[in-house]
């Protein structure tokens, strides 16, 4: 028996069923994007990673959430501003070192800041999961005198994890890793006694930031790997809209014919009646003929079915969200902080709670990863500073008026003193006796009772001859 389907659009037009099949999800090649280093892993023995690096740098590029929580992250962790602070243990700390290490910090490449640095190599991290450091040195292989990023989906690890290659196009480049004691060719990778080779051929060093993995010592793997379906159902969903829904009505009946063709007769029919006779009166009646194409001589029957759009659009906005959740929750960034508005959140100690745990499990974390690694091999081994420590600046999840309540407490209760309370506050302290002083509701703490009397005798003229000035200031007006 033949049975025919097809669809009724919105606007009256009607697509056959053979016509949608083109647009449906099929299934298609899987390949991942080239890798330039297919013929090296084997030529120059690297490492494969366990994911196609260069597929990683292009999720960025069609999903919009993962774009914006790899970038969040970037700035949270590495891109609020740095400090210098004294080492543990370190009563005096020498201050030559501190001007040695600002010397270096911010001017440690020509022509971008360490602050660019930091987010691209932190962007790379969490898109790919791994970032690359370039460590450069004077001419003579000691003292570091630059720093540079490397594109993280450019460079391999060799099998013996002390060499790094770099490929662009046809240019190969070597590195070896930081603090290693031999040094490397920068064209061919081979070994060499350390400063026997000229200042233009010996490779840089590499500092390697990685997320961490169980599945390969050479490579990290980004947070977002278990949402990846997440990212390609997303991107399959977006695809089949802009395939079909957006260049055709949507489908409003659904209209099956037992024991005939649609024959373009029938089909002229069937558009004439809702674009044309509906619009003129809701109780129109439709008409249908057909031949019947079987042999049965049975009666051809025609069904209508109206279609529920809004369920449809709805489910896929669902569907979209749920991608969504899922990709932040890989990141474990909250929604509001990714710039995402959530129905029926309306912030306040909810997202000051959902920031403090994003703080604390996420960007502590990778900020105290990363702080070790510059404190360890960029200031102490690289420039000999050990009296001080960088530091990045934290997210601020403090409610401004609590905050101010919480420190006047202590300073009323002699825990801090007014320079104790401009620290906490990020200001600069005043270099003033008086500053360092502990007061219990307004009352020195640290002197004696005659030195007390006397600095209460002093407010209290103090006091007075400002009265005095201002009687006679209103007094001069008058």
């Amino acid at each position: 028996m033949t049975v025919t389907k097809a669809y009724i659009l919105s606007d009256g037009e009607i697509v056959s069923e053979s016509y949608l099949e083109k647009y449906a999800l099929k299934e298609e090649s899987k390949q991942i994007p080239s890798d330039a280093f297919e013929n090296a892993y084997k030529e120059d023995d690297l490492v494969e990673p366990l994911y196609n690096l260069e597929a990683l740098a292009q999720l960025m590029e069609i999903n919009t959430y993962h774009a914006r929580a790899v970038k969040t992250k970037a700035r949270d962790v590495a891109g609020l501003g740095w400090d210098l602070i004294p080492a543990e243990d370190v009563k005096n700390p020498d201050q030559s070192q501190k001007d040695k290490a600002y010397e270096f910090l911010n001017n440690c490449n020509p022509s971008i800041t360490l602050s660019e640095i930091f987010a691209k190599v932190m962007i790379d991290h969490e898109a790919i999961g791994n970032g690359y450091f370039e460590v450069i040195r004077d001419s003579k292989g000691e003292e570091i005198v630059g720093l540079e990023h490397i594109p993280a989906h450019t460079v391999r690890v060799h099998h013996d994890m002390n060499r790094y290659c770099q490929i662009r196009g046809r240019k190969k480049a070597w590195f070896k890793r930081f603090g290693y004691e031999q040094d490397v060719h920068v064209e061919t990778g081979e070994y060499h006694p350390k400063g026997s080779l000229e200042p233009k051929l010996r490779a840089n060093e590499i500092l390697h930031i990685k997320n961490y993995t169980s599945r390969s010592d050479y490579y990290g793997i980004p947070d977002v790997i278990p949402a990846l379906p997440a990212i390609l159902g997303d991107k399959e969903r977006q695809e089949y809209n802009i395939s079909f829904f957006d260049n055709h009505a949507i489908p409003a009946y659904a209209v099956t014919i037992t024991g005939a063709e649609l024959d373009e007769k029938t089909e002229q029919q069937i558009r004439k009646f809702f674009q044309q006779d509906v619009k003129k009166s809701n109780h129109s009646t439709l008409v249908l003929t057909a031949k019947s194409s079987d042999y049965s001589q049975e009666p051809v029957k025609f069904e209508f079915q109206a279609l529920s759009t809004d369920i449809k659009e709805a489910s896929f906005r669902m569907f979209r969200q749920d991608n969504r959740d899922e990709i932040l929750s890989a990141h474990g960034v909250p929604p509001y902080r990714a710039g995402i508005t959530v129905e029926g959140q309306l912030g306040g100690s909810s997202a000051s709670e959902s920031t403090e745990i994003y703080k604390q499990s996420v960007v502590k974390q990778k900020q105290e990863m990363l702080e070790s690694r510059i404190n360890r091999f960029i200031l102490q081994d690289g420039l000999g500073i050990t009296d001080w420590r960088f530091k990045f600046r934290e997210i601020d999840t403090r409610d401004e008026d609590k905050e101010i309540e919480r420190l006047q407490k202590l300073f009323n209760m002699g825990y801090y003193s007014p320079n104790m309370l401009r620290e906490a506050r990020g200001e600069e302290r005043i270099d003033n006796p008086n500053m360092d002083m502990h007061f219990i509701n307004g009352r020195p703490i640290d002197t004696t009772s005659e030195e007390t009397r006397a600095i209460l005798n002093s407010l209290k003229a103090l006091h007075q001859e400002l009265i005095r000035i201002a009687t006679k200031d209103s007094q001069g007006k008058d």
